[in-house]
């Protein structure tokens, strides 16, 4: 028995190496991404409940085109990390022109909606007319940073396809040092800066992703050399098979994200019309949880992009071995990540200055996230590591959506306006899929007919 079960993962010491120089520097990169959201959060939450609110609301369109771009740059890593395995970097090239090409087209669009229709859109989520305006000034400053954030973000995705994953936590980590500074100038009037409140913070973050696409450019020309990839090869001609193969599989995976991104958006609303103090405690309650889930986020990530070189290569075993052992690994990390919130949730709430009542509540989100934890960490790892590195995005995206839209939404709005329940117990029910995704999630690799190479 047990060596059947060994027979089933991989433990040795080569492959442990590969993925922690994976899943280690894309967790401290996750790290930094969501201390940059709880540097806003703890910075903001010193004005109170409606600045921690407009932001939050104010971010929404921003928050719906990382979904896109995630999307966008996750499918094209799905082609990448299997012509990866197969050594095609003719096709490597190609896929990330594609994949930047999609996402500036996108992250353009987005732009001209924030600044065009500011209003109409904060219309959306509240009808406070304090919290439209803090959060019109958020969002109509904001849109300067979704171009530079797009690019960047997908070229760096892009390189973790072919394991090049340290230069992302470098430029990320000089990027949080640029956005905290900043924020603190500009929120607060510091170093002669005027003291712009929430629109500070949106003029931190700008400059934050100013810091990051210069970065990336420069690493581009200056140390790059796995993928080769430069700008010139954005004005080539496409490949009408290759942009097949990448509609094919990118667009289940940007239909996913902005599926699952529309949803979250809607149950943003839905906890925003049952007043701002939900609001609040959602909002301190979920940055907190990505800065616990960084783990889980990177070995998800390194699931896909060893799955997919598996895949590749044409070694189908070695593809589910690896599936096993970081899902093993993701559950792990989960647990952890769970008793981190559990014990910290307290002492965290401690350096916001918010009302008792948002402070009981998001003590009470948190309890339920940090139960949920090891699920969630298992849930991330099927639908965003093992699915989609294998090929098997068509899956992932009905999981994902399927579970959100004919579950969690129904019994948000059933339990806030029908039935009338207290916010944690309908914040529970949004979550409850959850547990439905991961089981899911696990039968379909189970069943080994994920593994797809969809190469040519």
């Amino acid at each position: 028995m047990f060596k059947k079960l060994r027979g089933a993962f991989l433990f040795e010491k080569n492959f442990l190496f590969t993925v922690v120089s994976i899943a280690l520097p894309i967790a401290l990169q996750n790290i930094i991404s969501f201390g940059v959201n709880l540097m806003d959060s703890v910075m903001l939450g010193q004005l109170g409940d409606v600045a921690i609110t407009a932001a939050n609301l104010g971010g929404q369109p921003f928050f719906l085109l990382t979904m896109f771009g995630f999307g966008l740059a996750s499918g094209g890593s799905v082609l990448i990390a299997q012509y990866w395995g197969k050594g095609d970097i003719g096709r490597i090239r190609r896929v990330m022109a594609m994949s930047l090409q999609s996402v500036f087209v996108v992250s353009l669009l987005f732009t001209l909606a924030s600044l065009l229709f500011p209003y109409q859109l904060m219309r959306l989520f509240t009808p406070d007319e304090a919290v439209i305006k803090a959060s019109v000034e958020y969002l109509s400053t904001l849109a300067f940073s979704y171009l530079f954030y797009s690019l960047s973000n997908c070229y760096l995705m892009c390189l973790r396809a072919v394991e090049r994953v340290r230069i992302s936590t470098l430029i990320y980590g000089v990027s949080f040092f640029v956005n905290v500074f900043f924020n603190w100038c500009f929120i607060f009037g510091k170093c002669g800066a005027p003291a712009l409140g929430v629109r500070g913070a949106a003029i931190g973050t700008i400059l934050a992703r100013m810091s990051e696409c210069a970065l990336s450019l420069l690493y581009m020309y200056m140390r790059e050399n796995r993928a080769g990839f430069r700008l010139r090869h954005l004005l080539r001609r496409w490949d009408g098979a290759l942009l097949r193969d990448f509609l094919k599989h990118s667009l289940p995976v940007v239909g996913n994200e902005l599926l699952w991104g529309l949803g979250t958006v809607l149950m943003t609303m839905i906890i925003s019309n049952l007043g701002d103090v939900f609001v609040t405690a959602n909002s301190i309650a979920n940055v907190v949880n990505q800065v616990t889930s960084v783990a889980a986020f990177g070995v998800a990530n390194a699931a896909a992009v060893l799955t997919g070189k598996a895949v590749g290569a044409g070694r189908p075993q070695t593809a589910r071995k690896t599936a096993n052992t970081l899902l093993l690994f993701s559950l792990i990390v989960g647990l952890c990540g769970g008793l981190l919130l559990f014990v910290l949730r307290g002492p965290i709430l401690t350096i916001y200055a918010i009302t008792p009542a948002a402070r009981a509540l998001t003590l009470d989100i948190m309890t339920v996230l940090a139960v949920l934890q090891p699920i969630l960490a298992l849930e991330l790892n099927c639908i965003v590591g093992v699915l989609r590195g294998g090929g098997d995005t068509r899956t992932a995206f009905f999981i994902d959506c399927g579970c959100l839209w004919l579950i969690s939404l129904p019994l948000g709005l059933l339990g806030g306006y029908v039935l009338g329940l207290a916010p944690a117990a309908i914040y529970l029910l949004m979550r409850v899929d959850t547990v439905l995704k991961t089981g899911l999630g696990l039968w379909r690799i189970r069943s080994g007919r994920w593994i797809k190479n969809i190469t040519r």
